[in-house]
């Protein structure tokens, strides 16, 4: 692990977009990045598109009012394949340390970047290297985040990565917690770390990506450094049914994948074989991560406490029965 410098006040970010044949849902996120409350970031588009992202008339009159009123954006291409998101991280400018990664079909909040970086100023002496927000989609109300961390499978953790906590819901609660895994649609790495663990993307992955973010993730736990997810970043997955790499069913119920799996089947194998090669060398005296209220850190309290609270078991353990009862009623009446 080496050093990390801390973050400045006005730091320079780069945001990361990776897209592919759906510049409509690029458009809508190239607008919300054009109304951030942080300012000081830069654009590097990687574009496989099979029509060039330029060609499209709205996307040009966004890159022309970028060019007059909002920051930088350089647009590159590259071959499909695994070394496309090296490539992509390669792109963005020496000086610059952090880089948010972020899926074309996310739509962020206006303070999605500055809540982002928050969690790399409240702690500036931990070796921080990834932070994500929560990704809900479009229909997902706010749930109660004590009551859902009382259930352990809520936590992506280092071998088992979920996107329970991040990715289908977001939550009343402002708080930062500390994790094993950040869901791969948005996240903001440090630049050092990622290079000191091994680089952006590792051989063998396919063009579904389906665990790169999460063999990152696991290669810097590896390392030693920290992730964090902060529940004030919030940026919608869109969830776009064409283009990119994953095609998707859109429906009242929900969005269901209908990509070739055996791609994906392949991926996870991969994963899976790295995890365990990693773990039988990791420490497992390694300590329970911890959440921290963000009311507190404002006022430089940075003492966190355990991730399951007897609140969340008790209302969890409520919630429960009361579930259970209204099924047996359903039962009764409609035998």
């Amino acid at each position: 692990m080496i050093k990390l410098r801390p973050i400045k006040s006005d730091e320079k970010v780069a945001v990361a977009i990776p897209t592919r044949n759906r510049p409509s849902y690029l458009a809508v996120l190239l607008a919300s990045l054009l109304h951030q409350t942080y300012t000081n970031f830069m654009i590097v588009i990687n574009d496989q598109s099979d029509s060039p992202v330029e060609r499209d008339d709205t996307l040009a009159d966004l890159f022309a009012l970028a060019k007059n009123t909002g920051p930088e954006i350089k647009i590159i291409r590259t071959e499909g394949g695994w070394k496309r998101h090296q490539q992509a991280m390669e792109a963005v400018p020496e000086p610059i340390e952090f880089i948010l990664r972020i899926d074309d079909d996310v739509l962020p909040n206006a303070g999605f970047l500055e809540h982002m970086l928050k969690p790399f100023h409240y702690f500036p002496d931990r070796p921080l290297a990834a932070v994500g927000g929560c990704n809900p989609e479009p229909k997902m109300k706010p749930l109660n985040l004590d009551v859902n961390l009382a259930d352990g499978s809520w936590m992506s953790t280092f071998e088992d990565p979920t996107w329970r906590l991040q990715g289908h819901h977001y939550y009343n609660d402002p708080e930062v917690l500390e994790v094993e895994s950040i869901n791969g649609c948005a996240i903001c790495y440090r630049r050092g770390a990622v290079v000191d663990a091994g680089g952006w993307a590792v051989e063998g992955y396919s063009d579904h990506a389906f665990r790169e973010e999460s063999d990152l993730c696991a290669r810097l736990v590896e390392k030693n450094y920290t992730l964090m997810v902060t529940t004030e970043a919030l940026a919608w997955h869109l969830l776009a049914p064409g283009g990119g790499a994953r095609e998707f069913i859109k429906t009242p119920r929900g969005n269901f994948l209908i990509s070739d799996m055996s791609c994906i089947e392949a991926d996870n194998r991969l994963f899976r074989e790295r995890m365990k090669a990693i773990l039988e060398k990791r420490d497992p005296a390694a300590g329970e991560p911890r959440r921290y209220k963000i009311s507190a850190l404002e006022k430089n309290v940075c003492k966190g406490s355990p991730l399951r609270t007897l609140k969340g078991r008790a209302l969890k353990a409520i919630e429960s029965g009361v579930l259970r009862k209204f099924r047996g009623l359903y039962w009764y009446f409609t035998k």
